[in-house]
């Protein structure tokens, strides 16, 4: 049987690299405006936005593309809308408690693992204790002791016990006075304090509790470098007794 002829590559007929490039939506360029421009500094919580109708004759597209991009906006969070008289799109109001379900959402879904997590809380929870011996005002001392003395009282009910650990780290977050810090420690809650749910006993409660004196006690008199150090000493130790507790 005859071989059929080799086809040879036209010297000018590239191998192909990349896709072909397909228009952007129209809903998705309105995204985009509207996203730079919060970022930008030029769109604020509050800022009204306009009606759909109002926003179709801004952009000179139809109001179904309009409809598609708030759809998409108010999803992610970044508008609110309103019906009836005065009704529209407005920049939305902050809620970081939005952002910190999402991030933890996605934590879940990456299989981020416990040892990552506690680097990371490492770092957020040192620092939320050095600024909050800097800044904490005499209602978060309050809220402190406050919580302390909650967790004494519950040292023999183990998830009771362990919700106000949870509160005691939430609580020197909330002292530090910086929302990133915290938005990221609640954001990790979800994946450190479940595991914590295995009832610990009272010999692991007792340790919790001095070693959360011992933080509040350094924030109290103002030890920045002292409240840091407590804290990371405070999550090695979390590291090594789960450590432990898995050989």
């Amino acid at each position: 049987m005859p071989k059929e002829p080799t086809r040879l590559r036209s010297v000018d007929a590239p191998r192909r690299v990349f896709n072909p490039i397909r228009p952007v939506s129209l809903a998705s360029r309105i995204v985009a405006d509207v996203r730079e421009g919060l970022f930008a500094g030029r769109l604020h919580p509050g800022d009204f936005l306009g009606s759909e109708k109002a926003l179709a004759a801004q952009f000179e597209v139809s109001r179904i593309s309009v409809r598609d991009a708030l759809r998409a906006l108010e999803a992610t969070g970044i508008i609110e809308i309103r019906a009836g008289a005065g009704g529209g799109a407005r920049i939305a109001s902050p809620n970081l408690d939005r952002c910190t379900d999402a991030l933890a959402i996605q934590f879940s879904l990456a299989g981020v693992s416990r040892e990552e997590v506690l680097d990371a809380q490492w770092a957020i929870e040192g620092m939320a204790a050095e600024l909050a011996a800097a800044r904490a005002t005499d209602d978060d001392r309050r809220r402190l002791r406050e919580v302390l003395a909650d967790a004494e009282g519950s040292l023999d009910e183990p998830i009771r016990f362990t919700e106000c650990s949870l509160a005691f780290h939430l609580a020197v977050a909330d002292a530090s006075h910086n929302r990133a810090l915290g938005a990221q420690l609640k954001a990790l809650r979800h994946v450190v304090w479940p595991a914590n749910h295995r009832r610990p006993g009272r010999d692991l409660a007792e340790w919790v509790l001095a070693s959360h004196r011992a933080i509040a006690e350094r924030i109290e008199v103002g030890d920045g470098v002292g409240a840091r150090a407590r804290m990371c000493q405070h999550l090695e130790g979390i590291r090594a007794k789960k450590s432990a507790a898995k050989s």
